[in-house]
């Protein structure tokens, strides 16, 4: 992972500073309270900490909200990240009325020794088949509607382009970047992207009827338009501390023709916000979602999603510095969690244990994204685990506040055992406050 030393630094500096909020925690109440520094009266919202998912980004996301609700105005916000997508070519193979006996021979073999069984059997099988390779990339345009305590709204438009990662821009999320750092600490070519021309850019995905969706480096395309409402539940303020619980309803309205299914779903998030010092303050924060991803067709649309409900959830801690010209620089930890598309994966540190069903990997000879493979890719085998498989993904966030904007950036990277999509994703936002 390209980010897992840092993470791992970064991580034991929160834990000293979470230990310093512990011990000062309870003297910072007696602490004389300066002036008004707007330390429990801005509200927080963060747009590009959604894993950037080839497949993912068609459907539910909500961003990181949680609002103080006393403030009526607006703000207004521009995103724009990008992670590096790379899941080569794999097909899932789903068999039809298998016996009992022929289910206990078929999970005894090896997931991609079933398929050729099924062959030999005779056996029906239905198939998906997917692949994605590229940099990925999502520019968002979200505004906020403060209504005081009567709530606020956030609607956020998404659109997105594939590349293959030439650009100066994308170069830590290259495929030049990740393998160059691959063979420096010793995991020389580990998922298989030198067997192939580097900068390629493609995302395929067929399912049991035939339905795909297909797309090619250097295409542009919308996503979704998201209306997300928030509601204060309670709240409580001391002299130097703040806590607040909130609800919120979501909907996802399809912009794009490849998955035309409008999402919806609630959420509750909690905040507590504490000062330490006179110019120090900390954040811990948390949400969760759950969401149901068709409300309603507008369109056919292909077989993407089969769990009913599916849950998400972030966590938040930061350290605020605030100047004495009232400016903010901000650190902190963001931990994003989301439920696999798919049912049926069983949880195991090679991804490979599923049941009743079977997966085919790249062989010499077979062509993939306009290229004849030279040799067996045996570690697309994983691919499943893209759509099989939870995500949690840790975003490194610095924030500056200033005056009447805000600007963030943030770097994230998955952990061993999820489904790797992206593999390391970047972001940047843009926020400008307005009082009309």
């Amino acid at each position: 992972m390209l980010l897992k030393d840092l993470m791992k630094h970064c991580s034991r500096g929160l834990l000293v500073f979470l230990a310093l909020f512990i011990l000062f925690s309870g003297g910072a109440e007696a602490q004389e309270v300066t002036a008004d520094l707007g330390l429990f009266n801005d509200d927080l919202l963060v747009t590009e900490i959604n894993p950037m998912h080839a497949f993912g980004i068609f459907t539910f996301n909500t961003p990181f909200y949680l609002g103080t609700f006393k403030n009526t105005g607006n703000k207004f916000s521009v995103g724009y990240s990008f992670g590096n997508t790379w899941h080569p070519q794999s097909t899932v193979y789903y068999p039809l009325n298998l016996t009992a006996e022929q289910k206990l021979e078929v999970n005894s073999l090896y997931i991609t020794d079933r398929p050729e069984y099924f062959g030999k059997q005779g056996i029906q099988t239905r198939q998906k088949t997917f692949s994605t390779d590229g940099v990925l990339q999502n520019l968002s345009f979200t505004y906020l509607m403060q209504l005081a305590n009567k709530g606020s709204f956030i609607f956020k438009l998404n659109a997105h382009l594939l590349s293959g990662g030439s650009s100066p821009l994308h170069y830590l999320a290259s495929d030049k970047f990740i393998e160059k750092f691959h063979t420096e600490v010793g995991l020389e070519d580990n998922f298989g992207r030198k067997l192939f021309a580097f900068n390629r850019a493609q995302i395929q995905y067929t399912d049991e009827n035939g339905k795909e969706i297909k797309l090619e480096k250097g295409d542009i395309f919308p996503g979704t338009f998201d209306i997300n409402y928030y509601h204060p539940v309670w709240q409580k303020e001391r002299r130097a501390s703040s806590y607040a619980i909130q609800a919120g309803a979501h909907l996802t309205v399809p912009l794009n023709k490849f998955y035309p299914e409008v999402a919806g779903g609630i959420s509750t998030g909690i905040l507590f916000r504490k000062k330490i010092f006179p110019r120090f303050y900390t954040d811990l924060a948390g949400d969760c979602s759950a969401s149901y991803y068709k409300l309603l067709s507008m369109g056919s649309s292909i077989n993407l999603i089969d769990r009913d409900i599916r849950i998400s959830g972030k966590s938040y801690l930061m350290f605020n510095f605030v100047s004495k010209r009232n400016r903010v620089f901000g650190f902190g930890l963001v931990n994003n969690y989301q439920d696999a598309f798919l049912n049926g994966y069983i949880f195991c540190d090679t991804q490979d244990e599923y049941q009743n069903l079977g997966i085919s990997y790249l062989k010499a000879g077979d062509l993939w994204d306009g290229s004849i493979v030279k040799e067996p890719v045996r570690l697309s085998k994983l691919t499943a685990a893209s759509m099989y498989f939870f995500s949690i993904k840790s975003y490194l966030l610095l924030r500056f506040t200033g005056k009447n904007s805000d600007f963030m950036f943030t770097a994230g990277e998955d952990y061993l055992v999820v489904n790797n999509a992206p593999d390391i994703q970047f972001g940047f936002q843009y926020i400008r406050r307005f009082k009309w």
